[in-house]
């Protein structure tokens, strides 16, 4: 039953964004809730919610927030921030897929890995490159940018955030990235955890990989992904080249169920 659960979880976060990873203190969803578009996902004091977008793109709701997704389509994935904060952080971004994210009267594009906050009217570009929705102006990382009336104010800001969302989102990236250094140990020894609870089939491109140790995903990028934080991800072309003591032989031919 276990293993049917963690199949139909792999299928969903193929299929489109909205997942629930994580959820922390008060929040009126669970984790591995699905969001439709338009369910507005609310925290409480205290509380926090991490959201999968595409692979390696994560979404993280402050406390006293709301956000709604308007669209789960993973070519079109669409984020509005209604209330508090959030922080999105990319780890590979694709021209042709890029992140909407609203907030306030501002509309963004995000067009490169990065790590980005939104909270009022106001963007920052902690690390990245962002674009106003209607292309007038990029923004990139140190710098910020409010929406004003029909215009927009661009300014420098700091990076060093000390607040409760990002030591929150630092500390879930760490979580992630030893997960994900534990899932290519476990699977290069070809022990029956990683069989059992790492779902060992890949994409050929970067997935989404089930975590037992985080009762949620991690994140396998193509290529090596060094977060914002720090902390770093063992790329998928490690999985492919490690040898299973088991005798078995990775393989990219398969593809996630």
């Amino acid at each position: 039953m276990t293993a049917l659960i963690i199949i139909a979880l792999q299928y969903i976060v193929s299929a489109k964004a909205g997942l629930i990873n994580y959820v922390d203190g008060q929040a009126n969803v669970q984790l591995h809730q699905q969001i439709d578009v338009g369910m507005p996902i609310e925290t409480g004091p205290r509380g926090h919610a991490e959201v999968l977008l595409n692979p390696g793109s994560f979404l993280r709701i402050g406390e006293q927030s709301r956000v709604v997704l308007d669209s789960v389509d993973l070519s079109n994935i669409s984020v509005r921030v209604l209330e508090g904060a959030a922080v999105i952080e990319v780890a590979e971004a694709d021209k042709h897929t890029p992140i909407h994210v609203s907030t306030g009267n501002l509309r963004t594009v995000i067009v490169s890995p990065g790590l980005y906050r939104f909270s009022g009217d106001t963007a920052v570009v902690v690390d990245g490159k962002l674009h106003t929705a209607d292309s007038s102006m990029t923004v990139k990382k140190g710098q910020q940018i409010t929406a004003a009336g029909d215009s927009y104010v661009e300014s420098r800001t700091e990076l060093a955030f000390a607040d409760d969302l990002d030591r929150w989102s630092a500390l879930r990236t760490a979580n992630v990235a030893r997960a994900n250094t534990l899932a290519y140990r476990s699977y290069s020894t070809g022990t029956a955890y990683s069989f059992g609870g790492y779902n060992p089939y890949f994409l050929t491109g970067s997935t989404w990989l089930y975590s037992p140790i985080l009762s949620g995903f991690t994140f396998i990028p193509v290529h090596g992904y060094r977060s914002y934080y720090g902390f770093r991800f063992i790329p998928l072309s490690s999985f492919t080249r490690a040898p299973l003591k088991s005798g078995r032989t990775a393989t990219t031919s398969q593809s996630c169920p």
